[in-house]
């Protein structure tokens, strides 16, 4: 298992999160055009729950290692029509409302795993420097 694995694994997921910040973004640029439906980024790969039960499936602590190397961490993004737009009067199916709902949740989830790549850097740190700090 290398020093960097838990930082390439939470790559992934702020490269996910910021691709779906921006495809968000756009949603809303295109409040005004008519006949436009909003677009969402999902995840082509595995989702969670098949995830884990692969790592508790594991028969070698080798395994673990194995999935964080590699494009194998990109997961394939798909971008998809989002199901649960409405169509308005001119067909335009963007709603400010859901669509900011959906950039703070997505904010969230970013900011989080952006804490949890500096915590595990700072950890790299610490290690790099013998346990005296910066």
């Amino acid at each position: 298992m290398g020093l960097l694995d838990a930082v390439h694994s939470l790559q992934a997921g702020l490269d996910y999160h910021l691709a779906r910040q921006n495809l968000l973004t756009a949603n809303l640029a295109q409040i005004d055009t008519p006949n436009f439906r909003p677009l969402d980024l999902t995840r082509g790969g595995t989702n969670f729950s098949s995830a884990m039960h692969v790592a508790l499936e594991a028969t070698d602590p080798a395994h673990f290692g194995q999935a964080a190397t590699g494009d194998s961490l990109h997961e394939n993004f798909q971008v998809v029509p989002d199901p649960s737009a409405s169509v308005g009067s001119d067909g335009n199916g963007v709603n400010v409302d859901r669509e900011a709902a959906k950039l703070a949740a997505n904010n969230v989830r970013y900011d989080a795993l952006a804490s949890l790549v500096s915590g595990e850097l700072s950890g790299l740190e610490w290690a790099a420097g013998d346990g005296r700090g910066a």
